[in-house]
């Protein structure tokens, strides 16, 4: 604080001091004579554009203010007609002519420079970097055209006539000019926020003392008079304070005006990073952890506020979270190449699956090396991918339920109807009434199998919904030993009903009844002959539990969850060698499922199978 003071109390004498000297010249050029005061104040002002120039000139690769960057350039050619207007000034007697050319140049002057501070307004809120080739030959072109306009083709209009002084298009053409710069004004105060603050003041000081030298120059009648000196004193200022928002300011302060732009895109890009719901960390070469974002404290233990510069270990980082990363980060350092890996992690029970980036980063200020990490979460993503890998599978087992499974009942059916039509003479009785029992047989299963692909795929699409009604519960499970009676006679199995409520349940009397006989068939088909197949409901709470137990073959352990998937291609042979699809498991879970309940079995191999499954009581 202390060398900051002392810094601006040197900066303060060293201005006085050279404001001592100024007017100290200024006196003694004006003892001498006007045109002495005049050449001395012109060329200050005049060194001072070129000045501004020349600096932005040689730093427009980091000037990242497009106004100072725009008006900086502009100002080696206001310079350069003011340097004409000091060389044709009256007395100069290096151009002698009775037009009074420095009037001219002066109005051309004035009127470029004052454009220039409202145009340079159009390309502040440009995002790409201005063509300083471009803007220097358009302000080159324009100014060989004033050049030649006034010592050349003569056509610029007189400013100042001798004897009557200035001429009416001069002072009107300087009022345009003030205009022209309150404009320029007006457009500063509505985009201060694009500038420091200090910048801001400087502009307005030296708009303002702009405006009061062209308000001077609307009043002589000669042009050594006192009203006339006073303007150049306003000019000299006007310019002085473009030099400090351009110079001073832009290149002695830099932190405060060329990296301004810098430092809140810093800001926002730091907001950003802290808001991201990804993982955002930096390692250093030893692989500490130097910066991580708000995201890590998800799965850190300790959730620190404060986490910027933390060492990984402090941050209580999952050991899979950081075994994955150390891995990671060793191979971006032995190949210097981005690394990428996928990673789980769980927190409060939910799996989050993130892909990990490792990106090494060179400096060429250091040869140390850091390592950025991103780590997107992508737990949607797979998740979309996992269902579209079971709707792919269940595509797959649709098209082979019909290719194959129901493409053998009509090779069947082909088969028998072809040998009973060729051969009817020559068959027997019992020989043609085998094969027609046959026939039937598989022409059943394959209704049953087409009406089942029927409903499968209504449900998949949605367009077979449940209308649920009550059902006495009586009445269903007559029906569905009923039912089940026809499969079940040829075998001998007998179906009993135990336990049986007096209940009704709320439910899709078609979805059930497809429930029951897709069950049943299936308990028969693996049933041994003779057996019995038990049917049961139960009150449970506000359900209805009703199994369907057999005493067949069972099924294996392996297997249990395979029969209910329509992806596993599980399918085997019954007692008798009938083949099923294994569809109509499938089809009775999500017909469960439909009307609220819950389908699940028990089974132990060689001693038979039980299928559970519930519906509300309402």
């Amino acid at each position: 604080m202390k060398t900051l003071y002392s810094s601006t109390l040197n900066n303060n004498r060293r201005n006085i001091f050279a404001g001592i000297i100024l007017s100290s010249v200024f006196y003694f050029s004006l003892q001498q004579s006007y045109l002495l005061f005049h050449t001395i104040v012109e060329l200050l002002s005049i060194v001072i554009a070129f000045a501004v120039f020349i600096i932005t000139w040689n730093s427009r690769k980091m000037l990242d203010n497009n106004y100072l960057f725009f008006v900086g350039i502009s100002y080696l050619f206001i310079g350069a007609l003011d340097l004409l207007h000091t060389l044709t000034f009256t007395g100069m007697n290096i151009i002698v002519s009775p037009v009074y050319y420095a009037n001219q140049f002066w109005v051309a002057t004035r009127l470029l420079e004052a454009l220039t501070f409202v145009a340079g307004f159009w390309f502040l809120n440009s995002r790409k970097k201005l063509n300083a080739d471009l803007i220097f030959l358009s302000y080159l072109v324009i100014s060989i055209l004033i050049l030649l306009s006034i010592l050349y083709w003569h056509i610029f209009p007189l400013c100042f006539i001798e004897g009557s002084g200035q001429t009416k298009f001069k002072i009107y053409a300087e009022y345009i000019i003030i205009a022209i710069l309150f404009l320029a004004g007006y457009l500063l105060y509505n985009k201060r926020s694009q500038f420091s603050e200090s910048v801001v003041k400087l502009l307005t000081i030296s708009l303002i003392f702009t405006i009061l030298s062209e308000f001077c120059f609307t009043l002589y009648i000669s042009n050594y008079s006192l009203i006339n000196e006073l303007g150049h004193y306003a000019k000299l200022v006007a310019f002085f304070m473009i030099y400090k928002a351009n110079i001073e300011t832009g290149f002695i302060r830099p932190t405060s005006l060329i990296f301004k732009n810098l430092k809140d895109n810093e800001e926002k890009y730091r907001t950003l990073a802290e808001n991201l719901p990804g993982l955002i960390l930096r390692f250093d070469q030893h692989f500490n952890c130097i910066y991580a974002n708000l995201a890590v404290t998800k799965f850190s233990q300790n959730t620190p506020t404060e986490i910027n510069n933390a060492d990984s270990r402090h941050l209580e980082l999952p050991k899979t979270l950081k075994d994955t990363l150390n891995l990671t980060l060793l191979q971006a350092n032995s190949t210097g190449r981005i690394q990428e890996t996928n990673i789980s992690l769980k927190k409060e029970g939910l799996n989050y699956i993130y892909s990990v980036q490792a990106i090494p980063e060179y400096h060429t200020h250091t040869e140390n090396k850091t390592y950025l990490v991103i780590c997107h979460d992508i737990t949607k993503q797979k998740n979309t991918e996992q269902q579209l890998q079971d709707l792919n599978a269940t595509k797959d087992k649709f098209f082979s339920i019909i290719a194959h499974d129901l493409k053998n009942p009509f090779t069947s059916l082909l088969s028998f109807s072809q040998l009973i039509y060729k051969n009817a003479e020559k068959l027997s009785v019992e020989k043609i009434q085998h094969m027609a029992f046959r026939m039937n047989e598989t022409a059943k299963n394959a209704y049953s199998l087409l009406e089942n692909l029927l409903n499968w795929s209504r449900v998949q699409t949605g367009l077979l919904k449940p209308h649920p009604e009550f059902i006495d519960i009586a009445d269903l499970l007559d029906q569905a030993k009923s039912t089940g009676g026809s499969m079940a006679i040829p075998k001998g199995i007998d179906i009993r009903i135990s336990q049986l409520t007096s209940s009704t349940v709320f439910a899709d009397r078609q979805m059930v009844g497809t429930i029951f006989r897709n069950i049943i068939s299936n308990s028969v088909k693996f049933s041994y002959p003779n057996s019995y197949i038990i049917i049961k409901a139960e009150n449970i709470s506000s359900y209805i539990q009703f199994s369907i137990q057999d005493a067949g073959i069972g099924i294996e352990d392996v297997n249990q969850d395979l029969i209910l998937k329509m992806d596993s291609n599980f399918s085997t042979l019954g007692t008798a060698d009938e083949k099923g699809t294994g569809l109509g498991l499938v089809l009775c879970k999500e017909f469960v499922e439909l009307n609220g309940g819950k389908l699940w079995l028990e089974s132990k191999f060689g001693f038979g199978t039980t299928f559970y499954f519930t519906l509300p009581l309402n």
